[in-house]
Protein backbone atom coordinates (compact mmCIF):
# COMPACT_ATOMS: atom_id res chain seq x y z
CA UNK A 1 0.00 0.00 0.00
CA UNK A 2 2.78 2.41 0.97
CA UNK A 3 4.64 1.75 -2.27
CA UNK A 4 1.48 2.25 -4.34
CA UNK A 5 0.78 5.64 -2.74
CA UNK A 6 4.39 6.76 -3.23
CA UNK A 7 4.39 5.57 -6.83
CA UNK A 8 1.14 7.42 -7.48
CA UNK A 9 2.61 10.62 -6.05
CA UNK A 10 5.78 10.18 -8.10
CA UNK A 11 3.87 9.65 -11.33
CA UNK A 12 1.63 12.66 -10.84
CA UNK A 13 4.64 14.96 -10.86
CA UNK A 14 4.43 16.07 -7.25
CA UNK A 15 8.00 17.04 -6.38
CA UNK A 16 7.55 16.19 -2.72
CA UNK A 17 6.08 12.82 -3.58
CA UNK A 18 8.87 12.03 -6.04
CA UNK A 19 11.58 12.87 -3.54
CA UNK A 20 9.80 10.83 -0.88
CA UNK A 21 9.65 7.89 -3.26
CA UNK A 22 13.38 8.14 -4.03
CA UNK A 23 14.30 8.46 -0.35
CA UNK A 24 12.20 5.41 0.44
CA UNK A 25 13.78 3.51 -2.47
CA UNK A 26 17.26 4.52 -1.30
CA UNK A 27 16.47 3.28 2.22
CA UNK A 28 15.41 -0.06 0.80
CA UNK A 29 18.57 -0.32 -1.29
CA UNK A 30 20.67 0.59 1.75
CA UNK A 31 19.06 -2.19 3.77
CA UNK A 32 19.85 -4.65 0.97
CA UNK A 33 23.47 -3.50 1.03
CA UNK A 34 23.61 -4.02 4.79
CA UNK A 35 22.19 -7.52 4.37
CA UNK A 36 24.94 -8.22 1.82
CA UNK A 37 27.57 -7.25 4.40
CA UNK A 38 28.57 -3.90 2.91
CA UNK A 39 29.25 -2.35 6.32
CA UNK A 40 32.34 -4.52 6.73
CA UNK A 41 33.30 -5.45 3.17
CA UNK A 42 32.63 -2.20 1.27
CA UNK A 43 33.26 0.49 3.85
CA UNK A 44 33.95 3.33 1.39
CA UNK A 45 30.89 2.74 -0.77
CA UNK A 46 28.64 2.06 2.21
CA UNK A 47 29.75 5.22 4.00
CA UNK A 48 29.07 7.37 0.93
CA UNK A 49 25.63 5.83 0.53
CA UNK A 50 24.81 6.32 4.22
CA UNK A 51 25.86 9.97 4.16
CA UNK A 52 23.96 10.68 0.94
CA UNK A 53 20.84 9.16 2.51
CA UNK A 54 21.30 11.19 5.68
CA UNK A 55 21.67 14.39 3.67
CA UNK A 56 18.69 13.50 1.44
CA UNK A 57 16.48 13.14 4.50
CA UNK A 58 17.78 16.42 5.87
CA UNK A 59 17.07 18.28 2.62
CA UNK A 60 13.62 16.72 2.45
CA UNK A 61 12.99 18.02 5.95
CA UNK A 62 13.86 21.52 4.76
CA UNK A 63 11.41 21.09 1.83
CA UNK A 64 14.25 21.16 -0.67
CA UNK A 65 12.79 18.29 -2.65
CA UNK A 66 14.91 18.53 -5.79
CA UNK A 67 18.13 18.21 -3.81
CA UNK A 68 16.61 15.44 -1.70
CA UNK A 69 15.75 13.49 -4.85
CA UNK A 70 19.23 14.03 -6.33
CA UNK A 71 20.94 12.92 -3.11
CA UNK A 72 18.64 9.91 -2.74
CA UNK A 73 19.55 8.79 -6.26
CA UNK A 74 23.25 9.07 -5.42
CA UNK A 75 22.60 7.05 -2.29
CA UNK A 76 20.91 4.38 -4.33
CA UNK A 77 23.82 4.24 -6.78
CA UNK A 78 26.41 3.90 -4.02
CA UNK A 79 24.26 1.36 -2.15
CA UNK A 80 24.18 -0.83 -5.24
CA UNK A 81 27.95 -0.50 -5.61
CA UNK A 82 28.41 -1.36 -1.93
CA UNK A 83 26.25 -4.46 -2.25
CA UNK A 84 28.16 -5.50 -5.38
CA UNK A 85 31.53 -5.10 -3.68
CA UNK A 86 30.29 -6.99 -0.63
CA UNK A 87 29.09 -9.89 -2.78
CA UNK A 88 31.75 -10.09 -5.49
CA UNK A 89 34.90 -8.56 -4.04
CA UNK A 90 37.23 -5.94 -5.47
CA UNK A 91 35.95 -2.92 -7.31
CA UNK A 92 37.48 -1.35 -10.40
CA UNK A 93 39.06 1.27 -8.14
CA UNK A 94 40.91 -1.36 -6.12
CA UNK A 95 42.01 -3.18 -9.26
CA UNK A 96 43.39 0.07 -10.70
CA UNK A 97 45.35 0.70 -7.51
CA UNK A 98 46.78 -2.82 -7.61
CA UNK A 99 47.86 -2.37 -11.24
CA UNK A 100 49.43 1.02 -10.49
CA UNK A 101 51.71 -0.52 -7.89
CA UNK A 102 53.49 1.63 -5.37
CA UNK A 103 52.75 5.22 -6.33
CA UNK A 104 53.99 6.92 -3.17
CA UNK A 105 57.77 7.02 -2.71
CA UNK A 106 59.21 5.55 0.48
CA UNK A 107 60.97 8.78 1.42
CA UNK A 108 60.22 12.30 0.37
CA UNK A 109 63.15 14.70 0.31
CA UNK A 110 62.25 18.30 1.06
CA UNK A 111 63.15 20.94 -1.47
CA UNK A 112 65.91 23.43 -0.76
CA UNK A 113 63.79 26.42 -1.71
CA UNK A 114 63.16 29.02 0.98
CA UNK A 115 61.09 31.99 -0.24
CA UNK A 116 62.20 34.19 2.66
CA UNK A 117 65.87 34.08 1.70
CA UNK A 118 66.84 36.90 -0.71
CA UNK A 119 68.22 35.98 -4.11
CA UNK A 120 71.94 36.15 -4.78
CA UNK A 121 73.16 39.12 -6.77
CA UNK A 122 73.63 37.04 -9.94
CA UNK A 123 70.16 35.46 -9.86
CA UNK A 124 67.09 37.18 -11.23
CA UNK A 125 63.51 36.63 -10.22
CA UNK A 126 61.45 34.84 -12.88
Amino acid sequence: MRAAVLLLLALTGCTAGRSLYYVWSAERTMSEAVEAGAEAKAVYEYTLAREYLRKAKEESGYSDYKDAERLARKCETWSLKAAEVAQYGSTERELMLQEAGEVVPDEVTPTEYNPLVPLDEGEEEE
